[in-house]
């Protein structure tokens, strides 16, 4: 394999890994703070590109303009979610019930997709372009880098950088947590559980919304975009439930083995991260970096 070759394969691999880390990121969130796993995840994350496609390709909105609203529509996405999803959910007897109802929600939101936006699936401009209106293209070294990889790369590890300090670092991402983990107490500290679930709802849905929008220039925005969550799942197993560094890493694992799977087995690029999956599950059931999520109150 010669140097070029391994070098646009890395990055592309790269990419889709950070894609699938910011999917990965939210579900662990998601668990950690408020207790479920959410399987319409990889729907969200859909919305989040048929939302962007909206703004740019039907309301013509310049790039400034677009991002903040494109931000609010998110965070309006993730909300609705939570009010009609979680919230009524959220003292059922039954344990799963949250988690079947957004497998229901998952089926909901790719029809919804469909008859707001139709079946046909949309193209999405490169984030950077040549003159032409092609994708652009980053030379280092001789070897040409889409600037689209790169731009994924640099967003999604950016993002997920500030998320990561705000919940494990920062006093107020704590805080978080252990409101949404254990409401009585944080009732009788007068913080409202509501606004903090809020947050975090919010916070989960820009994040995979993004990665939804990032993504689109590469794959045609279809209601099929969701199906990305089966790879997040996939680095949380190898990662470890419940550990944040464990999900990236092992979602960056996920995307280098799709990837350069491709070069002797193109057509079984799935079964090669399910088999390293397999094969973590027998060696190491609780992932690489796997700890124990506490239960919640």
């Amino acid at each position: 394999m010669s140097l070029q070759l391994f070098s646009t394969l890395f990055i592309n691999g790269l990419a889709m890994g950070v894609v699938y880390a910011m999917l990965a990121m939210g579900l662990i969130l998601l668990i950690r703070a408020v207790g479920i796993l959410n399987f319409a995840q990889g729907e969200m994350f859909m919305f989040g590109a048929y939302i962007s496609a909206a703004l740019i390709l039907d309301f013509h909105l310049p790039f400034f303009a677009m991002i903040p609203v494109a931000m609010i529509s998110f965070i309006i996405v993730g909300l609705i979610f939570m009010f009609t999803i979680y919230w009524p959910l959220r003292k059922a007897s039954y344990a799963a019930t949250t988690i079947i109802a957004t497998m229901g929600a998952a089926i909901v939101l790719r029809e919804l997709a469909v008859l707001i936006w139709g079946a046909m699936p949309r193209s999405m401009p490169p984030l950077m372009q040549t003159p032409e209106g092609g994708a652009a293209i980053l030379n280092i070294g001789g070897t040409p880098l889409p600037w689209q990889f790169v731009l994924i790369i640099i967003v999604g590890a950016a993002l997920m950088l500030l998320i990561y300090l705000l919940f494990e670092k920062l006093y107020i991402g704590k805080l978080m947590q252990a409101a949404c983990q254990n409401s009585y107490a944080a009732n009788l500290i007068g913080i409202p559980t509501i606004l903090t679930i809020a947050a975090t709802y919010s916070i989960v849905s820009i994040l995979v919304s993004v990665g939804g929008y990032m993504v689109s220039p590469i794959f045609t925005v279809n209601n099929t975009l969701g199906t990305m969550q089966l790879q997040a799942f996939a680095g949380v197993v190898i990662g470890g439930f419940g550990n944040i560094k464990g999900a990236i890493i092992g979602s960056l694992l996920v995307g280098l083995i799709e990837v350069f799977s491709t070069i002797n087995f193109s057509a079984y690029r799935d079964v090669s991260v399910f088999l390293v999956l397999i094969v973590v599950l027998l060696l190491r059931p609780q992932g690489l970096f796997g700890e124990k999520i506490a239960d919640k109150a």
